[in-house]
């Protein structure tokens, strides 16, 4: 048997303390990597790392709200400071604001963009450099079936997943030949705190909501086979296909029923 992709290697995962990133921990953790974990609570990061060293896995954590300026750079000099070369990145750090764009305020509008958007650009950009010379690793960005479509009530949200999409099938295309991998992620409604974080109501689709586990699982298989993107089921893949058949007017129309306002607590 052919040893692990991740065996001997170091993989940093954002967004780590709860939901997808959380669960990429528990999967990575028996394959021999050294897991490096950021997030921004330190309790719930701190029992992520104690499952995933109960494995076997060595554990870094870094506690930091990458939203903030500065941020990317303090992380990449903390892991520097620790000896810490990072092998493979998985941007899973993500928020969400629900309501209409004119009436949301502008600053948590523009917290979307800068984790969804600008950390995952400057961490992926601040990192490749290094894995392209060593010939190896690569990055997987986490988006969502939200970037095939726009979406009224996470207007902004939608858009930052499209551009993860499409950035990062150029991405893997450039990379190629260079040892370096890159992949997409999108999955449906997953059964994480972002429905809670981002006050907005469960979608009333219940049952095409999928577990943490079974989306990151498919985002490491898709990373695996070193795909442009991946779905993380029929259901979304479904779904993102019609987006295409359909006209882009009624797309739009169908998935403003999606983003509800409520709390999800």
């Amino acid at each position: 048997m052919s040893p692990d992709l991740f065996a001997g290697t170091t993989v940093l995962v954002t967004g780590a303390s709860s939901g997808i990133g959380a669960a990429f921990s528990d999967l990575l953790a028996p394959t021999g990597a050294r897991l490096v974990l950021t997030a921004r609570d330190p309790n719930r990061l701190e029992r992520v790392a104690a499952g995933a060293r109960a494995q076997g896995a060595p554990v870094d954590i870094v506690v930091s709200d990458l939203a903030n300026p500065g941020a990317v750079e303090g992380l990449l000099r903390a892991l520097d400071t620790r000896g810490v070369v990072v092998d493979h990145l998985i941007n899973n750090a993500g928020v969400g604001a629900q309501g209409r764009g004119a009436e949301v305020p502008v600053d948590h509008q523009l917290r979307v963009l800068d984790v969804n958007v600008r950390v995952a650009t400057e961490l992926a950009l601040r990192v490749l450099p290094g894995m392209v010379e060593r010939r190896r690793g690569g990055i997987l960005n986490v988006a969502s079936t939200a970037a095939f479509q726009g979406l009224p009530g996470l207007s902004v949200y939608a858009a930052t997943k499209a551009y993860l999409l499409t950035w990062s099938e150029a991405l893997h295309h450039e990379l190629r030949g260079t040892g370096v991998r890159c992949s997409c992620l999108c999955p449906g409604p997953v059964d994480t705190r972002f429905f809670a974080s981002a006050d907005m109501a469960r979608p009333a689709a219940a049952f095409g909501m999928q577990t943490p586990g079974v989306v990151a699982r498919a985002g490491l298989r898709a990373y695996r086979r070193n795909a442009s993107h991946g779905m993380s089921g029929p259901m979304p893949r479904a779904g993102a296909w019609l987006t295409r058949l359909a006209p882009r007017a009624l797309s739009v129309r169908v998935a403003a029923g999606y983003a509800r306002p409520g709390s999800a607590r």
